[in-house]
């Protein structure tokens, strides 16, 4: 009697099961595996073709694709990703092979993503890019740090690549804080996000992109301003709509609102994560009265800090309204205020955080929605226990870093 097997092959299964084993794989794995294994797979992975990413990329195969696969599918590249996170080399091996050729291989490019970059090699790297006719969006992740001096020359090449054609740069918090010459222009720029080392660093800024309607700016230092806040003098950003500034080493003043409100007359969606030792910057009907006409989407979070105990958080809370209301998290001398919902991608909680009060009573923080990053600091006495009912609200987190304080010591350990 003959007995007859059916054989199983990977073509069997259906695209739907096929495109979910892929999201186990790497992007470059897959490009290596079924780029012109046959029409169907070819046809399926459209959006791994699209969108590459060579990230975790061995060399051997980062040289092999580079070679082989990227010239071939160069055309149908929206958006590339090149890691040298993994391996430096990576942004060696793609300049020796595509340098004087980004333009004819990859002709309708529209986005570069770079990661872990030293300074020279994103120098080679952004003199390559010419006469890409689609491209005007580039990332920066971990950018190396760069000395202060080579600073602005370093944006200069930044913000003028591809024949000044960039019209977004978009650059990480865990990245190099940058610096702008006072002669800078850039009109090309419509959307930037930058960390620069200090408050004084925002005049050139706001000289450099006037066209700019997004602005996202992180300020990583605290320095010590000119002894008349008048004397600051900053452009006027009449196309920005939508302002971002996280600051919390700078102490700031109400003065200070002032002076950069007066010079964003459009903005609309207005964001600000900042310290004080201001009293009025906690004043719900102080801090409103003084916002752009404009606005209509205020996003509001400053750590307060005083000489003596914070005493009437109640009549503080009562002065936001019920369209602005807040929640407030204090301890003694120390207060933390926002508004809700939370729409900032991280959080940072005090161990001197003992208590939370909010305005209104069912309000939606969205916590849970909205944090990526929690910066947690607990004492000796693991003050962290206390904490985890608040922990257990930011669902979608997807790195913790701790900060442990040790008799005025502060040990930092990074859960991921």
């Amino acid at each position: 009697m003959e007995t007859s097997f059916s054989q199983s092959t990977l073509e069997m299964l259906p695209d739907e099961i096929l495109l979910k084993v892929c999201k186990y794989l790497l992007c470059t794995d897959i490009l290596h595996s079924f780029i012109g294994l046959n029409y169907r797979l070819t046809q399926m992975i459209t959006q791994y073709r699209h969108h590459v990413s060579l990230h975790k990329t061995s060399i051997s195969k980062f040289d092999y694709l580079c070679v082989n696969v990227l010239p071939q599918i160069g055309a149908q590249i929206r958006s590339l990703l090149i890691d040298c996170c993994y391996s430096s080399l990576q942004a060696e091996l793609f300049i020796q092979h595509c340098d004087n050729k980004m333009a004819t291989i990859f002709p309708r490019l529209e986005r570069i993503s770079l990661v872990s970059y030293q300074h020279d090699q994103l120098i080679a790297f952004l003199s390559s890019l010419r006469d890409l006719s689609y491209l005007v969006e580039i990332r920066l992740y971990s950018l190396f740090s760069i000395e202060r001096l080579q600073q602005p020359k370093f944006v200069r090449s930044l913000l003028q690549a591809n024949n000044h054609r960039l019209t977004t740069i978009l650059i990480d918090d865990q990245s190099s804080a940058l610096s702008f010459d006072r002669t800078d222009c850039y009109m090309n720029v419509l959307q930037l996000r930058i960390k620069l080392r200090t408050f004084v660093g925002l005049s050139s800024l706001f000289a450099a992109v006037p066209n700019v309607h997004h602005l996202d700016v992180i300020l990583g230092e605290s320095d010590d301003l000119p002894e008349y806040v008048d004397e600051m003098n900053l452009s006027s950003l009449f196309h920005l709509t939508d302002f971002r500034l996280q600051s919390t080493e700078h102490i700031w003043k109400l003065e200070e609102f002032f002076i950069i409100f007066s010079q964003i007359p459009t903005v609309r969606h207005l964001s600000l994560i900042l310290s004080t030792c201001d009293r009025r910057l906690i004043q719900g009907d102080i801090v409103l009265s003084a916002l752009p006409p404009t606005v209509q989407q205020f996003d509001y979070a400053i750590y307060f800090f005083n000489d003596t105990p914070v005493d009437q958080v109640d009549e503080i809370i009562a002065s936001w309204p019920l369209s602005h209301s807040v929640t407030c998290f204090c301890k003694n001398e120390f207060l933390f205020i926002h508004t809700l919902p939370w729409r900032f991608a991280s959080i940072e909680l005090s161990a001197l955080i003992n208590k939370m009060t909010s305005c209104y009573a069912n309000n939606v923080t969205d916590y849970d929605r909205s944090v990526e990053h929690l910066y947690l600091k607990i004492d000796r006495n693991f003050t962290l226990t206390k904490s985890l009912s608040m922990i257990s609200q930011y669902r979608r987190v997807r790195e913790i870093t701790i900060y442990v304080q040790n008799n005025g010591d502060a040990v930092k350990g990074t859960c991921i």
